[in-house]
């Protein structure tokens, strides 16, 4: 009669690590939609950027008249653009959590 509780045992372990492996299986899929929708935002970056390559923004910079370019200098304003943009990017990144509304 051991045989049988042997036999018992060792099925029981074997159920216990389909177990462990199973939460391993679900762990890896999580990882890899999670992977697969980083890829897409990476690539839908690459090519939002690739929309601006052709625009040479330093021709309109250099065409400014210095006495222009001393007074935004002054006043601040390459910094406050930058604010302002890192803002609004940070604000979209937010509002993309679920559970919130896209409008607030």
């Amino acid at each position: 009669m051991d045989w049988i509780v042997t036999l018992f045992n060792k099925l029981i372990e074997f159920m216990y690590q389909l177990l462990l492996s199973l939460i391993t299986m679900l762990k890896d899929m999580v990882y890899w939609v999670v992977e697969q929708f980083m890829e897409v935002v990476n690539s839908a970056l690459s090519s939002a950027v690739a929309l601006f390559q052709p625009v040479d923004v330093s021709q309109y910079l250099q065409s400014i008249p210095p006495n222009v370019a001393w007074v935004m200098g002054a006043v601040g304003l390459p910094q406050c653009l930058s604010l302002i943009i890192s803002a609004i990017a940070l604000r979209m990144i937010l509002q993309l959590i679920p559970f919130t509304r896209l409008g607030s």
